[in-house]
């Protein structure tokens, strides 16, 4: 279980994966070799299951939605072969509710976008498609 100093490491860490041991000891009080300690045994208990570098599209051109998407049966498994198959696909979750999958799309264009939906809306057992266009982002914690 994560104690407060445990919880600041992650928040620092999360804000900024590339912030250094000694930043962070200053920040949470806590000597370089106690974060370091604290740090690998999340890492191994795999509260930190990694650092990752995050790229963007072209500000200009860019587009992100998130397409929502129901299917009549189910066919989750069946789809993520396809899923898998598509580089702007950022994120896909199985999700509780009335939608059964949420995908999250970072494309170059609108255009390349639309091809995107195009494509899905080919997908076995698909029912519904609806697209969230996403107009500006307030957080990223990723």
């Amino acid at each position: 279980m994560a104690d407060q100093y445990d919880q600041k490491i992650l928040a620092l860490l999360v804000e900024d994966a590339r912030l250094s041991v000694s930043d962070i000891s200053r920040q949470v009080n806590l000597s370089r070799s106690a974060v370091t300690d604290r740090i690998k045994r999340m890492e191994e208990t795999g509260i930190i299951s990694g650092y990752h570098a995050h790229t963007s599209v072209s500000k200009e051109e860019g587009v992100t939605a998130y397409l929502a998407l129901t299917f009549r049966p189910i066919s989750c498994e069946l789809v993520q072969p396809l899923i898998d198959a598509v580089p702007e696909i950022k994120m896909a979750h199985t999700i509780s509710g009335d939608l059964d999958l949420l995908i999250l799309v970072q494309a170059s264009s609108i255009a390349r976008l639309n091809e995107i939906r195009n494509d899905i809306e080919n997908w076995p057992n698909l029912d519904k498609i609806v697209t969230h266009m996403c107009l500006s982002k307030r957080i990223d914690r990723w």
